[in-house]
């Protein structure tokens, strides 16, 4: 069975609905261009249509993605690891450096999957530029640091 949503607030329709009941949209007058739909559907219900759509806005390497995909960082969308690191993936592709502040408060974020924060580290390098290089030289400091702090700790508590 077919499940149709309203492309304007994701409202479940029915196949042969012309106005949204929630929202009030005409459906048929949603006909956007398809950088406009993967945008609209970074917040779909289905966690893997956000995915894919996070994934195919960094394919198109399309910079009117990148509020939205910031956006998604931003707010660990529903603590979704995998949208996250397809976001910040995405957004190093795009190469744009607004996404880079995110992308470096992702980097920072110990309570962020690894698979998200390595994805910040990979679109930092990517996009480069001073302040995502300085971010990437910290973060690489500190990993060191505290791996040899727990060695140290380790060694001294045996």
């Amino acid at each position: 069975m077919v499940t149709y949503y309203c492309p304007s607030c994701w409202n479940i329709v029915a196949a042969d609905t012309e106005v949204c009941p929630a929202c009030g949209a005409r459906i048929q007058d949603a006909q956007k261009d398809m950088v406009e739909k993967y945008i609209a559907a970074l917040r779909h219900p289905d966690p893997m249509t956000r995915v894919h759509a996070a994934w195919m806005l960094g394919r198109m390497c399309e910079e009117r993605a990148v509020p939205a995909l910031v956006q998604v960082v931003m707010e660990r969308q529903a603590n979704d690891p995998y949208l996250t690191s397809v976001a910040a993936n995405s957004l190093g592709l795009i190469g744009c450096r607004d996404a880079v502040p995110c992308l470096i408060e992702l980097l920072s974020d110990a309570s962020a999957s690894f698979m998200a924060r390595a994805e910040a580290a990979k679109a930092l390098e990517r996009i480069g530029g001073d302040e995502a290089m300085s971010a990437l030289a910290h973060a690489t400091r500190g990993a060191g640091e505290s791996r040899h702090n727990t060695a140290r700790n380790g060694v001294h508590e045996s």
